[in-house]
C-alpha cells in the first residue's frame, strides 16, 4: 500500500511539472478566456437577481459539461432563496463532481469551490457603473473549471472523488456555502477537505500564494510546502486558522478542514477597475498546476485527518436539524391585574415584568417551537394595597409566520401556547402570602401574541392569562392576567 501511494504521488508530481512546462500557454489562454467572459460588461457585475448572474450561471454549467465534470445530483443546480432587506432573492449553487478511481476512497470527497457572484452595478445618473469582479472572483471560477477539466481528462490521478462548486451569494454573507453545508448532497462526514479559491489572479504582484487554513488538516502544511518546493511555487501565509471572510467558514464550523487559496488583495478590490486584462494569467496557471498536484496527492492519502481544534463533523441530518436553532434573552415589560370570573369587576392593573431566556427550534419553514424560562413579578391592585407575587414561569409557544432559517433577516409571526408558573413568594396588602392555606403555588394558563425577529433583535406583544385560580378556597375564584411588550436579543 505504501509503495503504491508513493508511486502515485511521484506520477502526479511529474505530470503536473510536465503540464506546467508544456501546456502553460494553453492553460493561460483558457483561464484568460473564462475571466474575460465572466468579467465582461455584458454580465453586469454578476449581481444577485440580474440577467448577468444568469448568464454567468449558464456559462459555468456549459463549461462544466464541456470539461467532463458531471452533475453531482440530477442536474448541476442547487437552488435556494433568502431575504435581502424586504425582498426575496433566488440564488443557485452550481455543483459538479469528478469521480475518484480508488474502490474505497472514491466514497470520500475533496471539495473545491469558488464564488461566482459579485457586486453587480450601480447607476450614476443615466450611466451604469459596473463592478466586473475579474480577480474577485472570476479568477477562482476559471481556476476550478480548469482543475475539473484536468481531472476529468486524467481520472486515474484521483483516489477520492472531487466535488466542484461555484457558490452563489458569497458577497451577501457566505449564503451559498452555508446553504450547501446545511443541505449537502452527500453526508458531511464524507467531505474530508475543502478549498475555496477566492482571488487567485495576482500571484506575481503578491510574490506567491496564501494557503490560509492548510494546517486545519494534519500534515497539510508540510505536504503543501514539499510540493511547492518541487514546483518552485512560493507559498506565503499558511496556518491553522480558517478564514472567516470567504466560503471556508461554514465548512470549518462544521468540522471540515478548509483552506482559502488566495494570491492577495492588490487588485482593485470591489472597484470598477477590477478588470480581466489586469490579471496575471501566468501566475494563475502556476496556482492551478500546483492545486492539481496537491489535490492528486490528497486524494490518494490513506487518511485525511482534521486538526484537533476543529469541531466534530456532524452528519447531514444533524446539520439540517441545527439549521435555524436560536437562543437568546428577553425582557417583558407591561402590566397585570386579577380577574374575578364569578364577579362583575376586575382589579386595577399594576406594573409587571419578567426576564429570562428563550430557545427557538424550527419545525418547518413556517412553524417554530419557542420555549422560555422567566423570573416573573406579576401584580394587581386591591382595596388594601398591592397584591404581587415572585414566580418562575415556563411558556411553550408555537409560532406560525413567514419562513425562517439561517438566511432570513426579518420574520413575522403569531404565537400561542400554554405556560406553567410556580410562585415562591409574594405579599397581599403588605402581608406575606399564605401558600399553605389561602393561595396556590402552581398556576397553568396560556400565552398568545405577535412578534418579529429583525436580525438578532426580537420584539413583540404577549398576552398571558391564567386558567387556574390562585385561591385555594372553592368559593373564591381569582385568576391572573398580564400584557407585555417584549424585547429580546439572539445570542
Amino acid at each position: 500500500m505504501r509503495r503504491s501511494y508513493l508511486c502515485r504521488f511521484a506520477a502526479a508530481v511529474l505530470f503536473v511539472l510536465f503540464s506546467l512546462g508544456g501546456n502553460a500557454t494553453e492553460l493561460e489562454q483558457q483561464l484568460r478566456d473564462h475571466v474575460r467572459i465572466l468579467a465582461s460588461d455584458s454580465l453586469q457585475g454578476r449581481g444577485l437577481g440580474t440577467q448577468g448572474a444568469e448568464r454567468a450561471r449558464n456559462y459555468i454549467i456549459q463549461q462544466f459539461r464541456e470539461a467532463g465534470i458531471e452533475p453531482l445530483a440530477e442536474d448541476y443546480l442547487q437552488p435556494f432563496n433568502f431575504r435581502q432587506n424586504l425582498v426575496w432573492v433566488d440564488a443557485w449553487n452550481i455543483v459538479g463532481v469528478v469521480r475518484g478511481t480508488d474502490p474505497v476512497l472514491r466514497n470520500e470527497y475533496i471539495l473545491i469551490g469558488a464564488h461566482y457572484d459579485h457586486l453587480g452595478f450601480t447607476m450614476d445618473g443615466d450611466s451604469k457603473r459596473i463592478f466586473p469582479g475579474a480577480d474577485d472572483n472570476a479568477s477562482g471560477v476559471a481556476a476550478i473549471i480548469e482543475i475539473g477539466r484536468h481531472f476529468a481528462q486524467n481520472p486515474d490521478l484521483l483516489g477520492r472523488s472531487l466535488i466542484i462548486v461555484a457558490f452563489d451569494a458569497e458577497e451577501s454573507g457566505l449564503l451559498g456555502s452555508r446553504y450547501f453545508v446545511n443541505h449537502a448532497p452527500v453526508p458531511l462526514v464524507q467531505i474530508r477537505k475543502m478549498f475555496s479559491l477566492d482571488m487567485v489572479g495576482m500571484y506575481a504582484a503578491n510574490n506567491g500564494v496564501h494557503l490560509r487554513g492548510i494546517s486545519s488538516l494534519v500534515q497539510g502544511d508540510d505536504l503543501a510546502r514539499e510540493l511547492a518546493g518541487n514546483m518552485e511555487v512560493s507559498i506565503r501565509r499558511t496556518g491553522q486558522r480558517i478564514e472567516r471572510r470567504t466560503d471556508t467558514a461554514p465548512f470549518g464550523d462544521s468540522g471540515i478542514p478548509a483552506t482559502h487559496v488566495f494570491t492577495g488583495q492588490k487588485s482593485p478590490y470591489h472597484k470598477p477597475g477590477d478588470q480581466y486584462h489586469l490579471l496575471d494569467y501566468q501566475g494563475m496557471a502556476r496556482v492551478v498546476a500546483f492545486m492539481n498536484g496537491l489535490l492528486a496527492e490528497l486524494s490518494v492519502r490513506p487518511v485525511l485527518e482534521p486538526a484537533s481544534s476543529l469541531p466534530e463533523v456532524s452528519v447531514q441530518s444533524q446539520a439540517k436539524r441545527r439549521q435555524g436553532v436560536a437562543a437568546g434573552a428577553l425582557v417583558n415589560i407591561g402590566s397585570g391585574f386579577h380577574r374575578y370570573p364569578d364577579e362583575f369587576f376586575t382589579a386595577d392593573a399594576l406594573f409587571a415584568f419578567s426576564a429570562g431566556l428563550y430557545l427557538q427550534v424550527p419545525l418547518t419553514r413556517l412553524l417554530t417551537l419557542q420555549g422560555e424560562a422567566h423570573y416573573d413579578r406579576n401584580a394587581s391592585m386591591i382595596s388594601g394595597g398591592e397584591f404581587y407575587r415572585h414566580s418562575v414561569t415556563f411558556p411553550l409557544n408555537i409560532q406560525i409566520g413567514t419562513p425562517g432559517g439561517m438566511s432570513q433577516d426579518v420574520r413575522l409571526f403569531y404565537f400561542a401556547g400554554p405556560y406553567y408558573r410556580y410562585s415562591f413568594a409574594g405579599k397581599v396588602a403588605g402581608e406575606a402570602m399564605d401558600f399553605d392555606n389561602l393561595f396556590r403555588n402552581e398556576e397553568w394558563g396560556y400565552s398568545m401574541g405577535v412578534g418579529m425577529n429583525i436580525f438578532r433583535v426580537y420584539i413583540g406583544y404577549t398576552s398571558r392569562r391564567a386558567l387556574t385560580s390562585l385561591s385555594r378556597l372553592e368559593a373564591f375564584d381569582l385568576r391572573d392576567s398580564n400584557g407585555y411588550f417584549t424585547l429580546g436579543y439572539r445570542f
